[in-house]
């Protein structure tokens, strides 16, 4: 049964990347009710362990479900769940990737403090260690992402580019998680106004990726982004298009907050512009 819920967590992983949030919950809630009976029992350590390793990780996806939705209460208390049953796993970089994936996810909620996920992320790092991985890219990645939102520019940029050096330092044999050092290129390097890596980044993400999945519609918002500062009327009127694109029951909160960081970069003075104010009510419950 361990075995077949951990081969599970890869279903529900891609539904996560696809499918409106009830959706998600539905599936992951009917095999943490199986998981759940077993959590509540005395269990052979060795058991316990494997048990709380599959079990986190469906944990971190609840959690992750939850924020998209904006219930924060229930997306907290299963951020807890999650690094509890983590740690009763024994496993560091299990301890690590799911920090490092909590503080990604949060960090898409405004009402987040970054520097609070920074903590967070930076403990990642720790339960990490040094041997190149794509969890380890992935959380140096993530820095850079809060870096680069609280304005800290110089120290995104040292980040980002300590995650591409992890990237290249990958063995062949080994999971790379590419995507996710593109997805962090496209927004860091779109933040720095850095026009060639940020498109790099955003064209070779769109390329692995399907267009249904929500990271190709935050991709190509971050594409918006870019332009925002320079043609701020186009920037939104892009932004609108592709925001409409995404069918109600799935604009979720990574969606809506990839636009409204299109509308926090446009110049002041063109705020009253009638595409900006199309994209702020769009993006008005991000």
């Amino acid at each position: 049964m361990i075995d077949d819920w951990g081969s599970a967590y890869d279903v529900h992983a891609l539904s996560y990347r696809v499918d409106p949030p009830e959706v998600v919950l539905a599936a992951l809630a009917d095999d943490w009710s199986e998981m759940s009976e077993h959590l509540e029992r005395w269990q052979p350590d060795g058991v316990r362990r494997d048990l709380s390793y599959v079990a986190a990780r469906h944990a971190y996806l609840i959690a992750g479900t939850w924020h998209q939705v904006g219930n924060r209460r229930q997306a907290n208390r299963w951020w807890l769940t999650a690094r509890e049953l983590a740690d009763q796993s024994g496993s560091d970089l299990l301890s690590g990737r799911t920090r490092e994936w909590e503080a990604n996810q949060r960090v898409m909620d405004r009402q987040e403090n970054p520097a609070e996920l920074l903590a967070l992320n930076e403990k990642a790092l720790q339960l990490l260690g040094n041997q190149p991985t794509g969890d380890l890219m992935a959380a140096f990645g993530t820095k850079a992402d809060l870096l680069a939102l609280m304005g800290r520019h110089d120290e995104a940029l040292v980040a980002i580019r300590q995650a591409e050096d992890v990237f290249e330092r990958i063995p062949a044999t080994a999971p790379s998680r590419e995507h996710s050092l593109l997805y962090e290129q496209s927004f860091v390097y779109a933040v720095l106004g850095d026009e060639k890596n940020a498109t790099e980044a955003q064209h070779a993400l769109r390329r692995i990726r399907r267009p249904e999945e929500y990271v190709s519609f935050q991709v190509r918002l971050y594409g918006a982004l870019l332009r925002a500062p320079s043609d701020p009327q186009e920037a939104a009127s892009q932004a609108v298009r592709i925001l409409n694109e995404v069918p109600a029951e799935r604009r979720v909160l990574r969606v809506r907050v990839a636009g409204r960081r299109v509308l926090d970069a446009i110049p002041a003075k063109a705020q009253n512009l009638p595409p900006v104010q199309e994209l702020r009510n769009l993006t008005s419950a991000a």
